[in-house]
């Protein structure tokens, strides 16, 4: 009896089941335990990868994939997917070219929300990849008649989107849409179509009432423009809190009304801002970043006309010819793996508890 208890004891210990287990090399046990452990047949010498690694996350890591968790993460900003191709506007064609291209060069969606908390799940090698849709107009979401029955037309932005979602099953297809007063159109299918997003993986943000410039606007009026956006979606989607904000025309509040737009009320209703997203012109920085502004976040035009050497291709193009440098993902949320080089721009306050671990690149083979 007592040799089973001594076995069970140590069974118990080496399954992880103790809270915060601290494990040395020299950690000794009483001479009997020892004595009986001698003598306990079909022990395991040493545990197996899987359990080391469960012990050690930065263990599991792959560090010939070089990740680098402070590279810059790229905000598309799209806005129409229609028949003519603009600034403003991709066709249907040139849009299924941008998601597949996003996915055959190592690019992972990420949810805009999970990015401004700081949680990374992209696999590892991988670079997050964050998309944002403006104005809420119907060519994002557009219900069209086909025998008799409502579908999603197929060339609307969801449309194509849960068309890559289907054949590329890893890509974690999701996306923002940015919201007014008139959401995708067809009024009569506003709180089907709000549903359906939330309930398939996407994300719906707030631009605001009137599309005003915020640099003009007092505190009151902001409150207006954000609020009146919350609450009429708060009733289409009651259980659902829109806590991202893309600025009209990228225009910045004064200074001394920026609160009003991460915290305000409306109407009896308060709301919350985690990101506030400019207009298209650079990639993001990590959220991991001293550098990055959760208040004023870049983000890139998603188009290829009048850009300015600015736009999504021009990004692409120099991450392939690193000339900049991209988010590469060490695959656990819970670590956050950066090389020596940039440790001096680590922003310890949104790494939180996340585990740190820090590498030469020299000594990478």
């Amino acid at each position: 009896m007592k040799r089973i208890f001594f076995i069970a004891l140590l069974l118990f210990l080496l399954s992880g089941c103790t809270e915060n287990p601290v494990i040395t090399e020299e950690t000794n046990l009483p001479a009997e335990v020892e004595d009986e452990l001698e003598e306990a047949p079909n022990l395991p010498e040493n545990k197996d990868k899987e359990d080391l690694d469960e012990q050690d996350p930065v263990a599991a890591i792959d560090m010939s994939l070089n990740p680098n968790e402070l590279g810059e993460i790229m905000i598309l900003m799209y806005h129409g997917v229609g028949e003519e191709e603009s600034t403003w506007q991709r066709t249907p064609e040139n849009f299924r070219k941008d998601l597949e291209y996003m996915y055959q060069n190592g690019y992972r969606m990420i949810r805009l929300s999970d990015y401004a908390k700081g949680e990374i799940y992209t696999e590892a090698g991988y670079t997050p990849i964050i998309l944002t849709f403006d104005d809420g107009r119907q060519n994002n979401f557009n219900y069209i008649e086909v025998n008799g029955e409502t579908v999603i037309d197929p060339d609307c932005a969801v449309g194509i989107l849960e068309e890559f979602k289907n054949k590329y099953p890893d890509f974690n297809v999701t996306a923002t849409f940015f919201l007014g007063t008139n959401p995708f159109g067809q009024e009569e299918y506003a709180a089907q179509k709000l549903n359906w997003l939330i309930e398939n993986g996407y994300d719906i943000g707030n631009h605001t009432y009137s599309h005003n410039k915020m640099e003009y606007l007092t505190s009151e009026e902001i409150q207006f423009e954000i609020g009146s956006v919350n609450n009429m979606l708060g009733e289409y989607i009651p259980n659902y809190t829109v806590e991202t904000l893309a600025l009209p025309h990228g225009s910045n509040p004064k200074d001394e009304y920026l609160e009003w737009v991460l915290e305000g009320e409306y109407e009896g209703n308060k709301y919350n801002t985690i990101a506030v997203l400019d207009v298209g012109w650079r990639p993001a920085y990590s959220p991991f970043d001293i550098l990055t502004n959760f208040n004023s976040l870049y983000r890139v035009t998603a188009s290829e006309i009048d850009v300015d050497n600015c736009g999504m291709y021009d990004y692409f193009k120099q991450y392939e010819e690193n000339k900049r440098e991209r988010f590469i993902s060490d695959g656990n949320p819970d670590v956050v793996t950066i090389p020596k080089r940039h440790e001096e721009y680590l922003n310890m306050e949104i790494v939180e508890n996340k585990i740190v671990n820090i590498y030469e690149e020299k000594e990478l083979k």
